[in-house]
This record gives C-alpha cells, sequence and structure tokens, in this order.
C-alpha cells in the first residue's frame, strides 16, 4: 500500500475514535440577514464540540479587580469531519445549537476555517 493511502487510512480510523468518543448532535442553523435562510435549510449533525472554561477576564486581559469592564472570554469550536459533511457551507452570523446539553445553549458561527483537509472548523461565541 503507498504511503499516502496509509496515512489517509491511519487519518480517518483516529477521526472515527474521536468521534466515537467525543462527537455529540448539533443543529446548524443557517441564516440570511438574521432570519433563516431557505436556500440553506437547517440540518442536525454529529460534530465534535470544545468549549472553553469560561473564565472571567478585565479588558487588559488579567484578572485584576482595578477595571470596572469584564467580560466572559468563553472560547469554543465546532469540529466537523469534512469527509462525511454534506450540509452548506456555514458562514459568520449562522447559529449552532448544541441538543445533548442541559438547556440546549446557542452558539453563533464568529468565523469558518476550512483549511485543514480532515475539519471543518467553526470558531463560536455565545448567542
Amino acid at each position: 500500500m503507498p504511503v499516502a493511502a496509509r496515512f489517509h487510512n491511519l487519518r480517518d480510523k483516529v477521526l472515527d475514535c474521536v468521534d466515537f468518543v467525543l462527537a455529540e448532535p448539533v443543529r446548524l442553523s443557517f441564516l440570511k440577514n438574521g432570519v433563516a435562510d431557505p436556500a440553506r435549510p437547517l440540518i442536525e449533525i454529529e460534530a465534535v464540540l470544545r468549549v472553553g472554561e469560561g473564565k472571567t477576564t478585565s479588558i487588559a486581559g488579567s484578572r485584576s479587580d482595578g477595571w470596572r469592564s469584564r467580560i466572559v472570554a468563553d472560547k469554543a469550536q465546532l469540529h466537523i469531519d469534512r469527509a462525511k459533511y454534506t450540509g452548506p457551507q456555514p458562514q459568520s452570523g449562522d447559529k449552532v445549537r448544541a441538543l445533548a446539553r442541559h438547556g440546549m445553549p446557542w452558539f453563533e458561527v464568529a468565523d469558518v476555517d476550512d483549511r485543514s483537509h480532515t475539519r471543518l472548523v467553526l470558531n463560536l461565541n455565545e448567542a
């Protein structure tokens, strides 16, 4: 078997194992000007949703109490298996709902990284 074929075979097995353990059901809602986009109907898929710790920080990026303004720096990403995904291309402003999590929280797509050959990565904000 050629090296490239072995690489792709091993890569696919690793992705399947990761998804088997970490993937969860999510709903992708595709929006245009803030309303449902009829050209891109919503879909439900399984993907790996990683959410940060939700640390509170000051504008300066530290935990200093001297600042009056604070933000929640909660980074989240949705990792979609490119080989299995057949839905529309996600865009900034689309929404993601975590269907299996308590309260089924919503996230907004901040941007999409489609440069990886294995994953479509959606960088998310709280919605």
